[in-house]
């Protein structure tokens, strides 16, 4: 059996991963407040980052990544909005998703379309393991994450077949 430590991913993704976490709860907030998320984020790091840190082993959560990501989705929401609602199904619309479900599909669709530093499938996987530990449908989550990113990372999806 392996070691718990080498099971466990390498720091800095790790720290990402929590940056990813911090931001869906930082978007979600938005939503249920109807607030920017300027107006409470620093409250939000203050008081719950060192948790979110911990839950994934590490130090501190990958801020950098972390503002690029709650700025992102909300400086392009109405396009972000879009192009989840282009993956839906038909009957579906962004009206009967779960206030949770929309934050994380905010996050992964804004990190799928504009951090194209990270491999598409690596972010699809992510915001799916996120949605579980959120309560959401993941299979539901991973379809409109992976038809996305099939859409938009047209060359890099290809090579993965």
């Amino acid at each position: 059996m392996r070691d718990k430590k080498e099971i466990l991913k390498a720091v800095p993704v790790r720290r990402r991963s929590a940056a990813r976490l911090a931001a869906v709860q930082i978007t979600y907030q938005s939503l249920m407040t109807g607030q920017s998320a300027l107006n409470f984020v620093h409250q939000f790091l203050a008081n719950y980052a060192g948790d979110v840190a911990k839950s994934f082993k590490v130090k501190h959560l990958d801020e950098v990544h972390l503002s690029a990501l709650y700025v992102g989705v909300e400086n392009n929401a109405a396009a972000i909005d879009s192009a989840i609602a282009a993956q839906l199904a038909d009957g579906w619309s962004l009206d009967r998703l779960t206030r949770i479900e929309l934050s994380v599909l905010r996050c992964g669709t804004y990190e799928i379309q504009s951090m194209l530093d990270i491999p598409a499938k690596a972010a699809v996987s992510e915001y799916a393991a996120l949605s579980d530990a959120c309560g959401c449908d993941v299979a539901f989550v991973n379809a409109v994450l992976d038809q996305l990113a099939r859409a938009v990372r047209i060359v890099e999806m290809d090579k993965q077949r």
